[in-house]
């Protein structure tokens, strides 16, 4: 068991942005204004950085910056993001890109280049030569991260099956068998891939659903864990007038 003085004071876990960059400036602006006296903190994004919002190569480099001030701090790859490293090595099967781009691809790669769908060669092509520093962070995300009591992951696990020996595609897709089980894992599990019912965060005795719908909600949503424990969550929300609101939720 790890020591809670060997944990970071604070570390927030942001998923499924989706291509809103307007959102996820906001909350990464409010980590920094709340950390400008304190100790850094761990950012783990949980994946699906990309697809059906308006700007994911702008997420991509918010991302990267994050990674660069905030040591610690990882991105796990979401089966959206998996996509976009398949197409970079040149490994991005026909199946897989009708896929992608039937589930909001479309807006990644036109925000990309101009090359048309499906000249993925171009696409992939431009990608490399104008945004190498997006090869480097996907290639370095993780599939999952522990830290204390808690496992950081984009979908969910599988119940019965060692963290170690869980399969990638469990990881980025499951949803029957995870959702579903009400038994305690091994730990809780942080998670997105999945909008939550409610539209915001939900808590379950056995994990953490982060995913609020950023791209069509305008709702982006993170946990807090300070000091080894859940302590809240912070929410920005695009509001009818259009300025963006970033609040702190406690559940209760």
């Amino acid at each position: 068991m790890t020591s809670t003085d060997s944990l970071p004071s604070d570390i927030y876990a942001i998923a499924d942005v989706h291509g809103r960059a307007d959102l996820l400036e906001a909350l990464l602006g409010y980590i920094a204004a709340s950390h400008k006296q304190a100790s850094k903190p761990i950012v783990i994004f949980l994946g699906d950085l990309i697809d059906r919002g308006p700007h994911s190569p702008k997420v991509l480099d918010q991302v990267a910056l994050t990674l660069s001030l905030y040591p610690g701090s990882r991105l796990i790859l979401g089966n959206h993001d998996f996509y976009l490293r398949e197409l970079l090595r040149g490994t991005l099967t026909d199946q897989d890109a009708t896929n992608w781009m039937d589930w909001g691809g479309v807006a990644t790669v036109s925000a990309y280049s101009d090359s048309p769908v499906p000249d993925f060669k171009n696409i992939a092509a431009d990608i490399r030569r104008t945004f190498p520093q997006h090869i480097d962070l996907l290639e370095n995300a993780l599939t999952f991260m522990e830290i204390g009591h808690y496992c950081f992951v984009h979908a969910g696990i599988r119940p019965g099956v060692l963290l170690a020996k869980q399969s990638e595609d469990d990881l980025r897709w499951i949803r029957a068998g995870f959702l579903d089980h009400v038994e305690a894992f091994d730990h809780v599990v942080i998670h997105g891939h999945t909008i939550t019912q409610s539209l915001r965060p939900e808590i379950y005795p056995n994990r953490i659903a982060l995913d609020t719908g950023a791209y069509r909600t305008g709702r982006l949503s993170a946990a807090v864990i300070r000091r080894g424990e859940f302590s809240h969550f912070v929410c920005t929300e695009l509001m009818e007038a259009g300025a963006i609101q970033v609040s702190e939720w406690r559940p209760g």
